[in-house]
């Protein structure tokens, strides 16, 4: 079974610095989204600042237990797959899931969409997203395998993240094969 994990930190900013990116209410909703119509039960949300992770528990409060959920159950439903953690050791500590990343840059060994796709038929996956520029190299080292990037037809290769997650999971679940 697959789940999703949005990184906010360790990610890197523009300059290739370490930095921890700020939670949008657009990865809740429309990850959350992608996730549940994709029949993905989970979506972490990874954040080290309790200041970014009480703005996600508002938000969610909204959909899960306030007015929200009752003006659009199926946002209600949609949140319901979202848990919010503070680290990837964390992640690890909730799931005994293979973690594999995502990177727009090229890794030295990463593996293809259908290795990423006998992977989760054989057990339990979590893909690993970034945010900002993407996950910074001590999130990649934590992870037990790096996904091949998303290639567009040009030489730009900054999709963002919601996009990529939406394209990523079509990849692994969808009912089309994107094999290079």
């Amino acid at each position: 079974m697959l789940s999703i994990a949005l990184v906010h930190w360790p990610c890197l900013d523009k300059n290739g610095d370490v930095i921890a990116t700020a939670i949008t209410n657009l990865d809740l909703h429309d990850g959350a989204r992608v996730c549940l119509t994709y029949g993905i039960n989970t979506l972490y949300i990874v954040h080290p600042y309790q200041s970014q992770r009480d703005f996600a528990a508002r938000i969610m409060d909204h959909w899960l237990t306030g007015f929200g959920g009752e003006y659009n159950p199926l946002r209600k439903r949609a949140f319901e797959v979202v848990r919010v953690i503070d680290d990837l050791a964390a992640l690890r500590a909730q799931s005994a899931a293979t973690v594999v990343a995502t990177s727009a840059r090229r890794i030295d060994g990463a593996i293809s969409w259908a290795e990423l796709r006998g992977l989760d038929a054989q057990g339990d996956v979590c893909l690993l997203f970034g945010t900002g520029w993407g996950l910074a190299p001590q999130a990649l080292a934590q992870a037990d395998a790096v996904v091949e990037p998303i290639a567009g037809r040009g030489d730009f290769n900054h999709l963002p993240v919601r996009a990529a997650m939406a394209i990523a999971i079509d990849r692994v679940l969808g009912g089309n094969r994107w094999d290079t």
